[in-house]
């Protein structure tokens, strides 16, 4: 597995594409290319989501 700050940075630039179209494509793409760091990619991702959910229910 690469590094996962160079993993974490190629999704967050994948996320950051407004067209979601363009969006789907390079996902499906990027876990072809990569299949064995889609795990860690999920793992980042719902961290992530639980994180900002724990922060918006706080408030």
């Amino acid at each position: 597995m690469r590094d996962p700050e160079i993993i974490d940075t190629e999704l967050m630039e994948i996320s950051a594409i407004a067209d979601d179209i363009v969006k789907f494509e390079r996902i499906v793409t990027w876990c072809a290319t990569h299949p064995d760091e889609v795990p860690f990619a999920l793992h980042q991702f719902m961290s992530r989501g639980s994180k900002h959910s724990s922060e918006t229910s706080e408030t």
